[in-house]
């Protein structure tokens, strides 16, 4: 079996174990979470083949090492990555693949590094559920609103309080649910404050980091992404899965990801989508398998790629 090294750096391996249990099969692979530049030198001299996930700074140590020049070298972009300076520094020429999550992430890639997408392959293999294991939910309208997201500056707070704002003063049993953790403590303080100002107290819980996802999502009517930017979010489509139904902010790329009447614009956009009647459960759903965002069918697609180089 041929021998895969995963490189990742600490805190950011969140969506590779699944692939790293699909790769498992047909080759040998090991994840190393990397620290220091050593740990990436080790990692790259056990494997043949090298999957570096994330387009950061791991990424710029590992393609400059003079021994990966012998391996084959899979990069996955998320997202973040495009909006940094690590793309200009990675060496290109030791990469044979770059993958990205989305169409719109290589498109600003080329716009902000111009040239990068010119001197490698890439693909586009979308993020994938786990169809099997997410059981529809058939949710119908309601008033329990799930955002499920870490809380910092992309994922637009101010912007959620003043649509729950709106929400509350149609109706009081409008509630949100917040699964994630701060990340700055700027909008902690500002969110403790504001909350409170906007009469919002009995409105709003903060569920901090949740292991249990499942028993979270029971009863929820609405996923609310107020996102700045996305790349091709789990969240969404874990509720669309569910049968949930998304209110998605308009970053660029939504709309050639999610139908257009779950797409806003203004404030008041969202909240005309939450309160309309129009639900459509088993659609969303349905939305998810027939653009094959499924885990089978990325890890099929990731194979390919893997065995092509």
């Amino acid at each position: 079996m041929k021998k895969v090294s995963v490189i990742c750096m600490s805190g950011l391996d969140n969506f590779i174990d699944n692939i790293i249990d699909g790769l498992s099969d047909g080759y040998m692979v090991r994840k190393f979470i990397v620290k220091t530049e050593q740990d990436i030198y080790n990692a790259i001299d056990w494997g043949q083949i090298i999957f570096l996930e994330w387009a950061n700074q791991s990424a710029v140590i590992a393609t400059n090492y003079e021994r990966i020049k012998d391996k084959k070298v899979v990069l996955r972009l998320h997202r973040y990555e495009a909006f940094t300076d690590f793309p200009k520094q990675i060496n290109w020429s030791v990469v044979d693949r770059l993958i990205f999550v989305a169409s719109h992430i290589r498109e600003i890639l080329d716009e902000l590094s111009p040239g990068i997408v010119e001197k490698v392959k890439s693909e586009v293999i979308y993020n994938g559920v786990d169809v099997e294991k997410i059981k529809s939910l058939n949710i119908s309208t309601g008033y329990n609103i799930a955002i499920v997201a870490l809380i910092n500056y992309k994922k637009n707070p101010p912007m959620v309080l003043q649509i729950m704002k709106k929400l509350v003063d149609i109706d009081k049993k409008y509630m949100l649910h917040w699964a994630g953790a701060f990340q700055d403590s700027h909008y902690q303080t500002y969110l403790d404050y504001m909350i409170k100002e906007m009469k919002l107290e009995n409105n709003i819980k903060f569920y901090g980091w949740v292991e249990e996802m499942d028993e979270f999502w029971k009863n929820k009517n609405y996923l609310l992404s107020a996102s700045i930017h996305e790349g091709h979010p789990y969240n969404v489509m874990e509720a669309m899965i569910r049968g949930i139904k998304p209110i998605i902010h308009n970053f660029r790329g939504a709309k050639k990801l999610y139908p257009k009447h779950t797409i806003f614009n203004t404030i008041e956009g969202a909240v005309n989508i939450i309160t309309n009647e129009n639900y459509y459960s088993n659609a969303y759903r349905n939305w998810v398998i027939d653009r094959k965002w499924t885990l089978e069918n990325q890890l099929e697609n990731i194979k390919k790629v893997i065995e092509a180089i």
